[in-house]
């Protein structure tokens, strides 16, 4: 009996099957990233013309940073370490640190994404707050002070710190929730040293969260056109085969730290958007309890954020495999 050319045991199949073209899945997380980067974008934009296009949004802003200069707990103990750590030099070494990793990684289609992050969010923070966002005092209470909506302090120090997560291997998984509590420490920091209103902050960290999100978009969109020009090889299929498995491990891993740390910045937002809400109205700049209770319910909202946006960095992150 003779085997026929097209049996589905055929070496002919088998070899044509080893030689096909990799299938390329739809860029799901590129989309997503899209999304959220939009999302982020329009999200700064609401967040200026609330906090300080309108009385209300100014005096919640007042009340919130006299409480956090009030505020002698470890809180404002630790944040005031972590700001006076936010400088020049410190932020050269992150980034120094970032670019040495791609190198010894090897990763130079890395140095895309995260220029485009530090760059792009750098940029946009000061177009923002030097010729985009003006600032007036609009009711009574309110200090009247130079427009530094968003912070540039917080910025940098976001910045430099996603870049060593971009450009880390499987150090990531410690490397983002450690960036994300020292992020939001230093943006407390700014807020107890009285440099910046508390929707500076949270703008800052909005604005590098976009740049953030569409960096992964390119990165996602790079990977799968690398991917589809990859002209096939004997034994191509056997070698994704046997890296399959470890690839699936550090994905895993990346699913667990992530879902971990969305869940702990989701306690923390409906921790301080409760507080936030118990606060009577109209709110009295001068209470003290008012003021207490509003800025530990922004350190809650500012962490519990941070936490979100390093959790989508993991989830979100274009797999090493489909970079190559």
């Amino acid at each position: 009996m003779t085997t026929s050319p097209t049996s589905p045991t055929s070496p002919v199949d088998a070899g044509s099957a080893e030689q096909a073209p990799p299938r390329l899945a739809p860029p799901v997380r590129a989309v997503l990233s899209l999304l959220m980067a939009l999302a982020s974008a329009a999200a700064v934009w609401v967040l200026a013309r609330a906090a300080v296009g309108t009385a209300s949004g100014q005096r919640m802003d007042q009340l919130i940073l006299s409480g956090a200069q009030a505020h002698e707990g470890r809180l404002a103990e630790y944040a005031q370490i972590a700001i006076l750590s936010v400088s020049a030099p410190a932020v050269i070494a992150l980034l120094a640190i970032a670019a040495v990793l791609v190198l010894l990684r090897r990763r130079g289609d890395l140095l895309l994404p995260i220029g485009l992050v530090v760059l792009g969010a750098n940029v946009t923070t000061q177009v923002l707050k030097h010729l985009v966002i003006t600032r007036e005092a609009l009711g009574p209470g309110i200090e009247i002070t130079p427009n530094s909506f968003p912070s540039g302090h917080t910025t940098l120090a976001a910045t430099a710190l996603v870049a060593v997560v971009l450009a880390s291997g499987g150090a990531r998984v410690v490397l983002a929730p450690l960036g994300a509590a020292w992020t939001a420490a230093a943006g407390i920091g700014t807020l107890v040293e009285g440099w910046h209103r508390p929707s500076d902050v949270v703008g800052a960290i909005v604005v590098v969260a976009a740049w953030t999100f569409l960096a992964l978009a390119v990165d996602g969109l790079l990977a799968r056109r690398r991917l589809a020009r990859r002209p096939a090889a004997p034994g191509r299929g056997r070698r994704r085969a046997a890296t399959s498995s470890a690839l699936q491990r550090t994905r895993a891993i990346d699913m667990l730290i992530g879902v971990l740390l969305g869940g702990l910045g989701l306690a923390g937002l409906a921790l301080g958007a409760l507080d936030l809400g118990s606060l009577g109205l109209p709110l009295d700049l001068q209470d003290a309890a008012q003021q207490s209770t509003a800025f530990t319910a922004t350190a809650l909202l500012i962490a519990g954020g941070t936490a979100i946006w390093m959790a989508l960095v993991l989830l979100l992150r274009t797999p090493i495999s489909h970079r190559a």
